[in-house]
């Protein structure tokens, strides 16, 4: 057997770079948003307080307003963590305080939902 004949091997993967982790992780953290929303709700369903907000109509007042704010916060933090170009040998920094961004406004964000149904 000719070992020429044989189709050569791949070359291994270069380890990603601490950008392109940051990239991954403000993605699935974006993607992650909508489950994260309909475990809240289906949680605060299960609460004595949230079934009386539906059967009874005593939801909590939140103002629809700051859901709209903590999204925009949330999906230009997105944005930016993801359209960020990666910097040659520098640390991500604006990526890094991008992705704390949108971690922290989904974070409001379901602590607004969950309260609208704590009543």
């Amino acid at each position: 057997m000719n070992d020429d004949l044989l189709p050569p091997l791949p070359a291994p993967r270069p380890a990603p770079t601490p950008a392109r982790r940051l990239r991954t992780r403000a993605l699935w953290a974006g993607l992650l948003l909508v489950p994260a929303t309909v475990l809240v709700v289906v949680l605060a369903l299960a609460t004595e307080s949230g079934t009386g907000c539906v059967t009874n109509g005593t939801c909590g007042e939140v103002p629809g307003w700051s859901y709209l704010v903590t999204l925009a916060v949330a999906v230009t933090a997105w944005v930016h963590a993801l359209n960020t170009p990666d910097a040659p040998r520098t640390p991500a920094t604006g990526r890094t305080a991008a992705l704390w961004t949108l971690l922290g406004a989904e974070a409001t964000f379901l602590a607004l939902v969950a309260g609208y149904f704590s009543g």
